[in-house]
């Protein structure tokens, strides 16, 4: 698989609309290369991948915006935070500029391209142990988006940022057959996992890290705001603001994740199980609006069908209007939602 940075998405082949590129090789079962890694998947292909059994494929979804922030950028943040919990692990300590350095770096970019349309790409990870890396900085750009729809000043952004960058460097004091089991856990061992949350914000305090803000997104982002969370059982206003977007953001992007023992949800069913967590009371509703205002109702990548007949892949969002996204049908002719009223989304094909 390629790994280069760019807007990915593991899509059932029923939900492929023959706008897709292919990331990977795929052969007969003769051996022969059916679709190689950078081709488009068009229709008649999309028929052979279904003939030879194969239900699921990576693909990557060409942008109509310039992604917020450069791909090179988001897999430098990625080595830069390996580094920085690896010397957590041998130190107990954060090097908390580099952190800072990492963090803002990437916040500048978001800030700098943050318009009506938006487009946000995500690393592509294999191992479990990458997706640690790769998930803090995917959590960061979203918060850091979340918190600007939200209304946050600059310096409230900042801290959020450099905190979603460090939510979960506790994991580095998990025993690694723990943290990286391919199998479900068993529940003494989900109790030693969740004490992840407690070994950050003591890996913070003795960083010299002393914002209650940025401690709070470390230790509490997996409380709920019905005290089904952990490991205080926090409800409502205890929970901090940080808290609460990270938490959002955390959700939604270890939904979507490929990890050795689940596959990825897609983006609209993960950013539907997070609408109906914030209806159960267990999420911060104007945090998971805010959520669905910068990445859709439609993510980039769902394949939808409109009231017309055709087939389409969400391109770009719309922030203003998230029901009403941009899409590529399968002539590649680019269609904005938001400008053709005659049109619109009947059902999602996953």
């Amino acid at each position: 698989m390629d790994l280069e940075p760019m807007q990915s998405v593991l899509k059932s082949v029923e939900s492929l609309a023959g706008v897709e590129i292919s990331l990977e090789t795929v052969r007969n079962p003769d051996g022969t290369v059916l679709i190689k890694a950078g081709e488009r998947i068009t229709p008649d292909k999309i028929e052979q991948l279904k003939d030879n059994g194969l239900n699921r494929i990576w693909v990557k979804i060409e942008e109509v915006v310039p992604p917020l922030v450069e791909p090179q950028k988001i897999e430098q943040a990625k080595q830069e935070i390996q580094q920085v919990f690896r010397s957590a692990v041998e130190k107990f300590k954060i090097e908390s500029e580099q952190v800072w350095r990492v963090s803002q770096t990437v916040l500048s970019d978001i800030m700098k391209n943050y318009g009506e349309k938006i487009s946000l790409i995500f690393l592509v990870q294999q191992t479990d142990e990458d997706y640690t890396y790769t998930h803090e900085v995917h959590v960061s750009m979203i918060s850091s988006l979340v918190g600007m729809e939200l209304g946050l000043r600059l310096e409230q952004l900042s801290h959020l940022a450099f905190a979603a960058m460090i939510h979960d460097v506790g994991k580095v004091l998990v025993p690694k057959e723990i943290l990286l089991a391919p199998r479900k856990l068993s529940p003494e061992e989900f109790e030693l996992m969740k004490k992840h949350v407690a070994f950050g914000e003591r890996i913070c305090r003795k960083s010299g890290l002393n914002d209650e803000r940025v401690i709070s997104a470390v230790r509490d982002h997996h409380e709920k705001l019905d005290g089904s969370g952990y490991l205080a059982g926090l409800t409502d206003e205890q929970i901090g603001l940080f808290a609460r977007i990270v938490s959002v953001v955390d959700i939604y992007d270890a939904l979507i994740s490929n990890r050795s023992y689940k596959p990825s949800w897609t983006p609209y069913k993960a950013m539907t199980e997070v609408i109906k967590l914030a209806s159960l009371d267990k999420l911060d509703p104007k945090v998971v609006q805010a959520l669905v205002s910068v990445l859709g109702l439609y993510p980039i990548g769902t394949t939808v069908v409109l009231n017309d007949g055709r087939k389409a892949v969400v391109v770009g969002v719309n922030r203003k209007n998230p029901l009403r996204p941009v899409l590529r049908i399968e002539s590649g002719e680019t269609i904005d939602l938001s400008r053709e009223k005659g049109l619109r989304i009947v059902s999602v094909i996953e």
